[in-house]
């Protein structure tokens, strides 16, 4: 047993290594202001790219100094158990604490191996956190609606960000916004007369070349969410658009997006804020949105054993076509499939486990632009084995035996990973009228260009391995086969030499394993019919290998594409839109 001044450095040292983490994080954050400003796109990306690998190092660093503090009982369930009760008494009256909460659980899994969750070790909280004390500073200020008109209101908001950019025309911006929301509050509650006030976060929220001011409206208990892109124009940075509605808000929050760079010392009191405004979404998701993934994972176990303990559904095998390289299951009542790699791929998949996983971290590392479901990988998990179905147990012990064993009445899974439940679009289009399918696959192509902007090449295209999430966006999650555009060699199909070669059922031609031919992509992208119609309207182009290599040609000349997670030109601001 370690002795008590162990126990005490080994805590120290974990928050002390977390505060370090969240300290450089923090900086790091506080660079995409400045990066805005001077529209440093690149520098942008580097950065995203750069913060998402800390969390990592400093658990490393943990790791390796706790093994000098415990030694030989770094892997003891009892010191563990001591060092958690420790930890737990360092940290009880911090406003972040379920956050370096969940760095001491990431310590514990680097050092201490467990199969499932033990709450002797670790810290699984099913009670939501109350904040007892308030925070230094409120991370939003709060506008009141007295004798000052909107526009009066809105300068001061905008002054109070203190922006180091030149607006285009600040004032008829805010003139646009003040009509927005004048609008809004009377379609609502029919006077203006009839609202609050306004609160808006503090912090800006910046992605890619967007940034976000994000706030609500109120009235007694009702809520309207407000969110205004600043996007940068030839002329200046331009209020964008003016959004209210939750679907709207929802999608710039969305899974599908890359992390928000927003700089905070209050994390759990900014998703505290933000989780009235988007009531459907889950804690973890918002966590996630803010770039706390690690603790997103935490929160996402949380969320899943609480609606274990709390229904009586059973994991069954995901709806859709199976897959070469996953089994994935669900649970009907839990908006999560779960992924796990098969022992062995089929056929025509000639690569192996890890190029899986390296897969799956790409799209970790990578600007996802509204069209690739993140992921959340995870190992040593337990579950009762009477949550199965019979169908689904049996997959899992026959197709991925290397990932799975039973261990009494206990289902361990030694590695898997989850996204969020979506819609298979080729079930997707099954199930709808025409016109909502021709909307679909219209979606559809245009989620495979956005990518191909991204420098992302999805591999295989086919239906089913796109999803379509409950507002209707088409989005990829089949990764084994995804790679970089520019690895790609994009090739017109040779003429037949012969009649002999022309008339064959095999191909007359070689490709090596990077080459693709675009040409072949009308025979499975989309059935004849009605919305093959549609689609060819709309993105014949995809079929011609100029575009894809036009689109490596974009690549190779540094440009960074537009992604903008609303509908822009919905509020007129008095500009076209560029």
């Amino acid at each position: 047993m370690t002795d008590k001044k162990e126990i005490q450095r080994a805590a120290e040292l974990i928050r002390d290594d977390f505060d370090a983490f969240h300290t450089e994080f923090q900086s790091m954050t506080k660079m995409a202001a400045d990066i805005f400003a001077r529209k440093a796109w690149r520098e942008g990306q580097i950065l995203a790219v750069t913060r998402l690998d800390l969390y990592k190092h400093y658990v490393t660093h943990s790791e390796e100094k706790l093994q000098e503090i415990l030694e030989k009982n770094f892997q003891d369930h009892a010191t563990w158990k001591l060092l958690k009760q420790r930890f737990k008494e360092l940290v009880a009256t911090r406003r972040d604490g379920p956050i370096v909460e969940s760095y001491f659980n990431s310590v514990l899994r680097k050092l201490f191996i467990n199969e499932g969750i033990d709450e002797e070790v670790e810290f699984i909280d099913f009670e939501r956190r109350i904040l007892h004390t308030n925070p230094e500073e409120p991370i939003y200020q709060r506008f009141y609606l007295g004798s000052d008109d909107l526009e009066t209101i809105w300068s001061r908001i905008i002054k109070s960000y203190r922006f180091q950019f030149q607006f285009s025309n600040l004032e008829r911006d805010i003139e646009r916004v003040a009509q927005a929301i004048r609008s809004k509050v009377l379609e609502k509650f029919g006077r203006l007369e009839e609202v609050d006030q306004m609160d808006m976060i503090r912090s800006v929220f910046y992605r890619n070349k967007g940034a976000y001011l994000v706030g609500k409206i109120t009235k007694g208990n009702i809520q309207i969410p407000i969110v205004l892109p600043l996007v940068h124009f030839d002329d200046g940075a331009r209020i964008d658009e003016v959004l209210f509605s939750k679907n709207d808000i929802s999608i710039v929050f969305s899974f599908s997006r890359s992390y928000f760079l927003v700089d905070t010392k209050n994390p759990v009191d900014l998703i505290h804020f933000l989780r009235p405004l988007m009531k459907h979404k889950n804690m973890s998701e918002l966590y996630a949105s803010i770039g706390y993934n690690r603790h997103s994972k935490t929160v996402l176990l949380k969320e899943l054993y609480r609606h274990l303990e709390y229904s009586d559904d059973q994991f069954v095998p995901a709806p859709g076509i199976k897959g070469m390289v996953m089994v994935v299951f669900t649970l009907p009542g839990f908006n999560i499939v779960f992924k796990l790699i098969r022992d062995k791929f089929g056929p025509t998949k000639n690569f192996g486990r890890q190029h899986v996983i390296d897969c799956y971290r790409l799209v970790f590392m990578h600007d996802r632009v509204g069209r690739l479901a993140d992921a959340m990988e995870y190992e040593y998990l337990q579950f009762d084995k009477n949550r199965f179905s019979e169908e689904a147990l049996h997959e899992l012990l026959v197709e991925c035996s290397e990932t799975c064993y039973v261990d009494g009445d206990k289902l361990v899974v030694k590695h898997l990973f989850t996204e969020r439940k979506l819609v298979p679009l080729n079930i997707y289009l099954e199930m709808v009228d025409e016109e909502v399918g021709k909307e679909a696959v219209i979606d559809y192509g245009n989620a495979v260009k956005e990518l191909a902007a991204a420098n992302i090449f999805p591999g295989d295209l086919l239906l089913k391995n796109f999803g379509v999430t409950r507002h209707g966006r088409v989005i990829f999650y089949d990764y084994d086969e995804l790679c970089f555009l520019d690895q790609i060699n994009f090739r017109i199909i040779p003429p037949p030499r012969n009649p002999e070669q022309m008339y064959s059922g095999e191909p007359w031609y070689t490709a090596a394993e990077n080459d693709v031919f675009p040409e072949e992509f009308g025979a499975f992208m989309v059935p004849r019919g009605p919305l093959k119609d549609t689609f060819m309207q709309y993105h014949s182009d995809l079929f011609d290998v100029k575009f894809w290599k036009n689109m490596q040609e974009i690549h190779r000349n540094g440009q960074v594409a537009d992604f903008f997670p609303y509908k822009r030109g919905q509020v007129k601001l008095g500009y076209s839109i560029q």
